[in-house]
């Protein structure tokens, strides 16, 4: 059974946790100009300029912020990430109140360090996308259901069925928090009784509050969102077969987002707790946190490539559980000391060689700040283009490049997509090109080379190659591009 020495719990480590929290939220407002805008953000900051209860892929909370932080700061790069810095360090927060009340001082300091020292809490703290939202409220859900395993009034069950609705706002995987906490329930005898009272279907109503708005706009739309769900996760073809490369290639990037040594130690703490004959609470806790969310995109990825931030939730109670671990064995064993020291200083080189990657010169492709960079150059060619041929307007091929064009042309002008008859993007609900701009001019902006889309080739009477543009960062190439130019009759 896992112990943790009572004399860990010192003011000491509160403060040192307070000052490193305070000091990573600082650099990260700092450094939140130094990167151009990401595809997500700018698509995002689109959904803010169009104001609804919900959107097809998400619920409105990240709008919400973006449009918070907009009025603030104006409608700028500042102004879209002011509230990720925020986020990043209320999750810090979080981590250390829920380490502390399920272990001590000591080991809520250093699952603050491996929180804020990591990748992923890098990236995080520093871009204004949806896993930064729902993450603050899952782990501060997690803090609210751990008082409130201990109430029978619904004051607390309330609560944190309000951080799990809000986390739901951000994005729908906030639900599988729901499974943790049953989870634990089941698991652990006291709180057992949760499940046949009303403390827990409180919680359960409080959350699903949240999602009447999502539910009102769907309906409206005729239920786009689960149709785009069961799409994105590939749950629509899970009869396609195993792909053991998949789960490599899932296992590799999760290491490689979160850190070797931390990653593997985090599954190393996980398994060797949850394989004890006996497990306190806290530790059964910790594990029902991160088992259920890894384990479902553990299975997910035998079929389907998963993005290595869905996960990310997940870590809240696996990196608790790694501080715990690391600090009962380091006071027994100097290789476990050694082991923590040497895992947490290779994830901060790997923090502080992803701030800046630009003297690396990597290959195109391969230098993951390639995502924010040369969006402005894009954009001037564009712009020159357009007044050079005099479209009216820009069509792109995919959301990204649209949203980022959007925000990056002069006068931040509304930019289209091809439309499809199976929606892939809020921007193929609002109204197309075809409506707004009819008998007018376009220049099409494509990542894919050509042939276009027959599709879109029917909707104009002329389509005419202008050839690649090169998207240049310093004397890099960081991508390419292929843009063309659509004529349409004014009769048409």
């Amino acid at each position: 059974m896992m112990t943790v020495p009572e004399e860990s719990a010192r003011p000491h480590y509160r403060r040192a946790a307070v000052v490193l929290i305070l000091l990573g939220t600082a650099f990260h407002l700092l450094y939140s100009t130094h990167l151009e805008l990401v595809g997500d953000e700018a698509y995002y900051w689109l959904w803010s300029r169009h104001p609804d209860i919900s959107y097809l892929e998400k619920g409105p909370m990240i709008a919400w912020l973006i449009a918070a932080g907009t009025t603030l700061f104006g409608q700028s790069v500042f102004g879209i990430r002011f509230f990720a810095p925020l986020l990043g360090g209320g999750t810090g927060i979080a981590v250390f109140v829920l380490a502390r009340q399920l272990f001590c001082d000591r080991v809520a300091f250093w699952a603050v360090a491996l929180v804020m020292v990591g990748p992923l809490n890098f990236v995080g703290a520093s871009l204004m996308t949806v896993d930064t939202i729902y993450i603050f409220f899952w782990a501060w859900a997690a803090v609210a259901f751990w008082r409130a395993k201990d109430e029978t009034r619904l004051r607390w069950w309330a609560l944190t069925g309000a951080g799990l609705g809000l986390g739901m706002l951000s994005k729908y995987t906030a639900a599988a928090e729901l499974l943790s906490f049953a989870a634990f329930c089941l698991w652990h005898r006291p709180s057992r009784a949760h499940l046949r009272r009303p403390t827990f279907w409180t919680m359960i109503g409080v959350a699903l509050l949240f999602v009447i708005p999502a539910i009102v706009w769907n309906f409206q739309h005729h239920w786009p969102t689960s149709d785009w769900m069961l799409q994105r996760g590939a749950l629509d073809k899970l009869g396609g077969g195993i792909h053991p490369l998949f789960v490599v290639l899932f296992l590799g990037e999760q290491a490689a987002v979160l850190s070797p040594l931390l990653f593997f130690g985090v599954i190393f703490a996980c398994l060797r707790s949850a394989l004890r004959r006996t497990l306190q609470p806290a530790t059964g806790y910790a594990v029902a946190l991160f088992f259920p969310l890894f384990g479902f995109y553990f299975l997910l990825s035998l079929h389907y490539r998963c993005p290595p931030n869905w996960p990310a939730a997940a870590y809240i109670g696996g990196v608790i559980l790694l501080a715990a671990e690391w600090t009962e064995l380091a006071g027994t064993r100097r290789w476990a000391r050694w082991a923590a020291l040497g895992a947490l200083a290779l994830a901060a080189i790997e923090t502080a060689i992803l701030l800046e990657t630009g003297w690396l010169h990597l290959p195109q492709g391969r230098d993951p700040l390639d995502r924010a960079r040369g969006w402005r150059n894009l954009a001037a060619s564009v712009s020159e283009w357009q007044q050079h041929t005099g479209a009216s307007f820009v069509i792109a091929d995919n959301y990204m490049t649209a949203s980022l064009l959007s925000f990056y042309l002069p006068g931040q002008p509304e930019t289209f997509v091809f439309v499809s008859t199976r929606p892939l993007d809020q921007m193929e609900l609002w109204p197309s090109y075809m409506e707004k701009h009819r008998g007018e001019d376009a220049l099409i902006v494509c990542k894919k080379g050509p042939p276009l889309p027959r599709p879109v080739r029917k909707t104009f009477d002329q389509v005419a190659s202008l050839g690649p543009v090169e998207v240049m960062y310093g004397d890099r190439k960081v991508g390419r591009y292929h843009l063309y130019l659509g004529r349409r009759n004014a009769a048409r």
